[in-house]
């Protein structure tokens, strides 16, 4: 399984502005410039994670994106599944999975708990504190 391009630029926007909080935002070009992204790129992934009240953004000469909650209030797994359609790795595991019955759901749904579990258990704030 890879994770996409979205999810690791948008766990590393989501480390700089951790590293800011909560004194003030990060311009979307010093972002852009830190990660190595396009700005539209760059702009989607945070849209996204704006969606799930992860970030937020202020407008303006001296706007930019800060993190709308504390690093210990965000958990890597709310970041991952944000940008990973919710890391549904395949049909089983959705709530509204069709394959009941698949000799192999049991090992999908073990696999999405565990990621998951794994994820949860990691703060944004241990990650800049390097207790990953």
């Amino acid at each position: 399984m890879k994770l996409s391009s979205k999810t690791h630029y948008g766990l590393m926007a989501c480390h700089i502005l951790g590293r800011n909080y909560p004194n003030g935002t990060v311009s979307a070009s010093a972002l852009e410039s830190y990660i190595s992204v396009s700005g539209k790129y760059l702009e989607k992934i945070m849209r996204i994670l704006s969606g799930r009240g992860i970030v937020a953004a202020n407008r303006g000469a001296s706007g930019g994106y800060y993190l709308a909650k504390p690093p210990e209030e965000i958990r890597i797994g709310d970041i991952v599944r944000a940008l990973e359609d919710d890391m549904e790795i395949i049909e089983c595991v959705t709530k509204d999975g069709k394959c009941k019955c698949c000799p192999s759901s049991r090992v999908w749904k073990r696999l999405y708990n565990g990621i998951n579990e794994v994820l949860d258990s990691i703060t944004l704030k241990d990650m800049l504190e390097g207790n990953v």
